[in-house]
């Protein structure tokens, strides 16, 4: 396979992963399935964890969905590079997020290759076990905070930072699924947002309100606005996510 994949982005793990894609006569998918722990799969897109030079990845193979998504990929845009741009712009702020090692365009669509994350599990997955303790909850909820805080002083926003897009790894709270991440001024529409996503989320896992509490005392704590013009600026993008989910 290896004349039919060309690399955008990345240079020793873009070169690593083109050779092992080359030894194989199986398309990405198919290769993928042999050769990834698969995590995630539907129409148009599969994912999965792999060990590459002792590194555990990330590969996720981003399937055309349209003749014109394909010209899309092929002229170098498309939600993988957009991924791999915000990764390695918020890497270099030093935000918590997984390192992008590399982008492959593949017949079937494109690859993304990024750093393996390893550790207890997203936000959700660790609410929904009902095994945190109330120390825990609370390292959790502060650790959210920060981090949102983090990226949004440094002129950035998320764009889905619902708690199955938030992970800890034991330590700190780790941003992953930057596909619509982006820059954005302090205070922006994207930015209360964010904060929206991640509290709707909250309110659906019925955290409480002393625990919400920690997480927007911690996220206050990073930024120069007051609690007053946070909540004023979120309460409209709020009130939309309410309304989309109770419809569900």
């Amino acid at each position: 396979m290896t004349d039919k994949v060309r690399i955008l982005r990345g240079d020793y793990w873009a070169a690593l992963l083109k050779e092992e894609l080359s030894q194989s006569t199986l398309g990405a998918a198919e290769w993928m399935e042999e050769h990834t722990n698969i995590l995630k799969s539907d129409l148009h897109s599969l994912s999965g964890l792999m060990r590459m030079d002792g590194q555990v990845c990330f590969l996720k193979l981003y399937c055309y969905k349209s003749p014109l998504h394909k010209i899309q990929f092929r002229l170098g845009m498309g939600r993988p590079l957009r991924n791999f741009t915000a990764a390695r712009d918020l890497d270099a702020q030093g935000l918590a997020v997984p390192r992008p090692f590399a982008c492959l365009l593949v017949p079937e669509g494109m690859l993304l290759l990024i750093e393996g994350l390893s550790g207890p599990g997203t936000l959700a997955e660790l609410w929904r076990r009902r095994e945190l303790s109330d120390d825990d909850a609370v390292r959790l909820m502060r650790g959210a905070g920060e981090t949102l805080a983090t990226l949004h002083s440094a002129g950035f926003a998320h764009g889905d930072c619902k708690w199955n897009n938030l992970f800890w790894d034991g330590y700190r709270v780790c941003l992953i699924d930057l596909d619509d991440a982006r820059k954005s001024g302090a205070g922006s529409k994207a930015q209360s947002e964010d904060l929206a996503r991640f509290t709707v989320n909250a309110e659906e896992l019925s955290i409480g309100s002393d625990l919400f509490e920690q997480f927007l005392s911690a996220y206050l704590e990073g930024m120069v606005d007051t609690r007053r013009t946070v909540v004023e600026r979120m309460l409209p993008s709020l009130l939309r996510y309410r309304k989309k989910h109770l419809a569900r």
